[in-house]
């Protein structure tokens, strides 16, 4: 559970970030909640508290990714709206280019919402998924014993739940129900949370961090 102190903290943020015009301090706002959200299991609390959706979070968390200025580019060409923004990024830059001088008469941002998201829809479902995380494949690629022993690290992680260090194991084994997007994500979380690193406190290389950074290209 969450602590509420968090969750005020959280929400002075959020108020702001709703209320903001400016591409930099919606950038920043953008990355100050999703710091605060240091647990996936938190993120339908949080929604619920906000009045959002974990959907709305998991948006965010993609664009708080971003280098800044990516994201401000993204962010401008959607005037400032979040949504457009997010749907943006999931474009190539190609079908951006035509999508934005075809649409270029369209003023209502929830009409362009609307017009992007299915455009999205029409695309092949292959190409989406290398769209939306071009890593999957390095990280498939990788030996199953980098996935036991990130298991196994995971069992030491403040408030991550022993159901989230199973659903890690079933990529060290012949599991069926794997779901490589979720696993990116964490990574790319713990990543940013010093989880995952290169050297321990002694100095000494932790193999199966660097396999997975480099993997991801965070280094």
């Amino acid at each position: 559970m969450i602590a509420k102190s968090k969750l005020n903290e959280i929400e002075k943020y959020w108020k702001k970030l709703e209320n903001s015009e400016s591409s930099f301090e919606i950038i920043n706002l953008v990355k100050k909640v999703i710091s605060l959200l240091d647990a996936e299991d938190y993120y339908e609390e949080t929604a619920d508290y906000l009045g959002t959706t974990t959907l709305k979070l998991r948006h965010l968390t993609a664009l708080s990714l971003l280098e800044d200025k990516k994201f401000k580019f993204l962010l401008d060409l959607a005037n400032k709206n979040l949504d457009l923004c997010f749907l943006f990024y999931r474009f190539p830059n190609d079908e951006l280019i035509k999508f934005i001088k075809v649409n270029k008469r369209v003023s209502s941002i929830e009409k362009l919402v609307q017009l992007a998201a299915v455009r999205l829809d029409s695309l092949k479902a292959d190409w989406k998924t290398e769209l939306d995380n071009p890593w999957i494949a390095e990280l498939q690629k990788l030996d199953s014993d980098v996935w036991k022993a990130l298991a196994d690290d995971s069992t030491m992680w403040i408030d991550f739940k022993k159901s989230n260090t199973n659903k890690i194991y079933r990529f060290s084994n012949n599991s069926k129900n794997k779901d490589w997007h979720w696993l990116y994500d964490l990574c790319r979380q713990k990543y940013i949370q010093g989880f995952i690193k290169e050297k321990d406190p002694k100095g000494k290389n932790i193999e199966h961090h660097i396999e997975i950074i480099k993997a991801l290209s965070l280094n």
